[in-house]
């Protein structure tokens, strides 16, 4: 499902539990909650960067379905051309929640890949092998199985133990956890149908590769900030995977390279502080916040975190001095919902 890219500063994102007689609050900058005042945060013009380096990666490999890859210094995903004609996934993890502030807004990322080994002739030269990395929805077990030959790394690997990630499993041994599907359903069951970024890779040499995110990849980001018990990381995989010698060899966090290793690096403003109440009135959610004079505030809900279109309400201001602005929204029937405010 994809979901819409809004080209504005987020500023808040509020879930309200509305079975709840007493009002509950989620933020994208994890606000706290002190009895019914929460934080609001506005945009300012401080920006910063941080670089993040995987936390956890591993390959799916369907030549070896109960095999492991998770200490591998090589991770392949595409469809090869020899060993059996099997299809790789590559599965990896960054950690946001810690490594940026709580009060961030995260203004642009991009992902950057090392390839390692590539096919230097295919029956089509001029083929790309397009690439995109998907969302993952279920947790899963890093490992730390390799290879024995480095000469041969794809049919030398090692067969997985309790609790690692194969072709077949989320965490091998238990089955309870397997894939959907093996290697991963791709219709929002293991992994987001709509891919989260995309990038072709040619033929022949190691070189370097970007991933610009954009749309779905920052919504990816920016709900793992505010919710880091969802960030299970995302799978590259070939949008040719029926195709034959579309794979790549990959560096992955273990490659001795440090410069070569997965990173993702992450623009982001900060946010100055200010009162932003929540009052349940019956049927009704009411919400007030510091505002700024000559803004416009365009605040918006869904009825669930990650899923769904933002459906808007009336724009607020601009006011000619700062004060306060407030919304107010009927929550009749619904069990949960979310709010964010943003600059249109």
């Amino acid at each position: 499902m994809t979901l819409p890219h809004v080209n504005a500063k987020v500023q808040r994102l509020t879930k309200i539990n509305t079975s709840d007689s007493f009002v509950a609050m989620i933020s994208v900058i994890r606000i706290l909650l002190v009895a019914s005042v929460l934080i609001l945060a506005l945009p300012t013009a401080q920006a910063a960067q941080v670089t993040l380096t995987a936390v956890a990666d591993t390959a799916l490999w369907e030549r070896e379905p109960n095999h492991n890859l998770g200490s591998s210094d090589l991770l392949i995903a595409g469809r090869t051309g020899s060993d059996g004609n099997a299809r790789g996934r590559l599965l990896f993890k960054f950690e946001l929640a810690g490594n940026l502030p709580v009060n961030a807004v995260i203004e642009s990322a991009s992902l950057y890949l090392r390839v390692v080994r590539a096919p230097s002739s295919m029956d089509n030269p001029a083929q790309l092998s397009q690439f995109t990395i998907r969302r993952i929805l279920q947790a899963w077990g890093e490992g730390n199985k390799s290879y024995a030959d480095p000469q041969t790394p794809m049919t030398s690997t090692v067969g997985a133990t309790a609790g690692e990630a194969t072709w077949s499993h989320r965490f091998f041994g238990d089955p309870t956890k397997r894939w959907i599907t093996p290697g991963g359903d791709l219709n929002d069951g293991d992994f987001a149908e709509a891919p989260s970024g995309e990038i072709s890779i040619g033929l022949g040499g190691a070189r370097d590769y970007n991933i610009a995110l954009d749309g779905v990849g920052m919504t990816d980001l920016r709900d793992w900030l505010v919710y880091p018990e969802a960030n299970f990381g995302w799978v590259l995989k070939t949008e040719l995977e029926l195709v034959n010698g579309t794979a790549r060899i990959f560096a992955s966090r273990e490659h001795e390279t440090l410069a070569y290793r997965p990173q993702l690096t992450i623009t982001y403003s900060l946010l100055e502080q200010t009162a932003f109440a929540i009052i349940r009135n019956g049927a009704n959610v009411e919400v007030s916040f510091d505002a700024k004079a000559g803004t416009v505030y365009a605040p918006q809900f869904r009825p669930a975190l990650t899923a769904g279109g933002w459906a808007s309400l009336p724009l607020l201001g601009p006011l000619t001095t700062d004060g306060r602005l407030s919304f107010t929204n009927s929550v009749t029937a619904a069990t949960e919902r979310y709010y964010r405010v943003i600059i249109p």
